[in-house]
């Protein structure tokens, strides 16, 4: 997901808020999932990667729990 993010900012020169919607809230919305996908409100399922400034991702969360962590984010 990081990867497509970057490539889409650099192949569009949209904003990084329009890359990130068009990676997670808009594939949710053409799935009629986003209530529970591709937001962070209440009631949502509170699945969610955590990125640096370069965008590559520094931690998954699912459900709101930490699943994985990058070892440089662990120091």
């Amino acid at each position: 997901m990081d990867v497509c993010v970057r490539h889409f900012l650099q192949a569009t020169g949209c904003s990084v808020e329009s890359a990130l919607e068009a990676a997670s809230l808009h594939p949710a919305q053409l799935l009629g999932l986003e209530k529970r996908k591709g937001t962070l409100d209440f009631g949502a399922d509170a699945d969610f990667v955590m990125l640096d400034d370069s965008l590559h991702i520094q931690a998954t969360y699912i459900s709101g729990e930490l699943v994985w962590q990058a070892e440089e984010a662990r120091q």
